[in-house]
């Protein structure tokens, strides 16, 4: 099934930039692995950090256990980063994770241990990540991070929808056989690749015990960029293809989704917009420390408003 000049049961792949104390404590967790040594190698994939990342990567490279290869590219995107490290990986088997994604000390073994339970090249195995508890408690890491995993609680068995970069794992025959990341899409960009792949029969199993703590704090303001960033990388999606809108309407694409749905965005759009948004953050701010539960409402309509602006004005303008 593997090719022989794979040397190594695992490939852990981290585009990364601008944030190398982050990515130190990322390759220190590495580092604590339970999976042997020998078996796996990392590739930091460098877009064109301005910071000390370099430097940092160097100066630790001769302390970690693994083996670390370092990869530094003009900046692009990270999907461009992910894709040279593919290119130029070893491992049977390729782990990708973000910069500041720290992983349990079992995660690598728990993916293997799947791996090798559903060896068949199109499975990919995707672990869970919830906020570090390191990190300052922040209201919207539940509707960012642990939303998005809560909707494959109690399921083992998912679709191309759960590809997420952030811990998942997939054979490199496979990837390099079907497709590699868009390059030029900067959101949604690890599920548009999982839809592609799915055309080819990918299937993900999901194992909650590989996993792995999100060490970064959302605030308020990148929570609303999010919404806005989605929105306008969705209707790209959408341009690209047009064929997936039944696809994109569950990811958020509103119009292309049934008309009840479009009617509720519509009177959504009448009471969520620019002139009445500043007054419900302010109650929504306020409503943090005394009605989580309401609060987190007001801040998800605010969102969805945000999100189908912004996918108006990349199609429309």
């Amino acid at each position: 099934m593997y090719a022989s000049h794979e040397p190594y049961k695992l490939t852990v792949i981290i585009p990364t930039y601008n944030r190398a104390d982050i990515l130190k404590k990322c390759l220190d967790a590495l580092s604590r692995q339970i999976f042997p040594i020998q078996d796996f190698e990392v590739i930091v994939s460098d877009d064109g950090s301005t910071d000390h990342t370099k430097d940092l990567v160097y100066m630790i490279k001769s302390t970690l256990p693994y083996s670390l290869r370092y990869w530094r590219q003009a900046n692009q995107s990270a999907n461009a980063a992910r894709n040279r490290a593919i290119e130029c990986s070893k491992g049977r088997i390729l782990l990708f994770i973000n910069d500041d994604t720290l992983a349990e000390p079992d995660m690598l073994s728990e993916h293997i241990r799947t791996h090798e339970e559903y060896p068949d090249d199109n499975i990919a195995v995707l672990g869970r990540v919830t906020i570090s508890p390191d990190v300052p408690s922040s209201i919207f890491a539940k509707e960012h991070l642990d939303y998005s995993f809560g909707l494959w609680k109690n399921q083992k068995i998912l679709d191309w929808r759960a590809f997420y970069t952030c811990n998942v794992s997939v054979k490199r025959t496979f990837l390099l056989t079907n497709g590699l990341f868009e390059e030029k899409l900067r959101y949604h960009d690890d599920v548009e690749l999982g839809e592609r792949l799915s055309r080819h029969g990918l299937i993900v199993i999901y194992n909650r015990k590989a996993l792995g703590y999100h060490y970064h704090y959302l605030s308020e303001q990148e929570y609303l960029r999010l919404a806005q960033k989605g929105g306008k990388q969705l209707a790209i999606w959408y341009r690209k293809s047009p064929h997936l809108k039944n696809e994109l309407a569950f990811l958020g694409l509103y119009l292309t989704a049934p008309f009840p749905k479009r009617f509720r965005s519509f009177l959504g759009d009448l009471v969520v917009n620019n002139f009445s948004i500043p007054g419900l953050l302010l109650m929504a701010r306020f409503l943090a420390n005394h009605n989580e539960k309401i609060s987190l409402l007001i801040y998800r309509k605010i969102c969805q408003a945000l999100n189908r602006k912004a996918i108006r004005h990349e199609l429309f303008n």
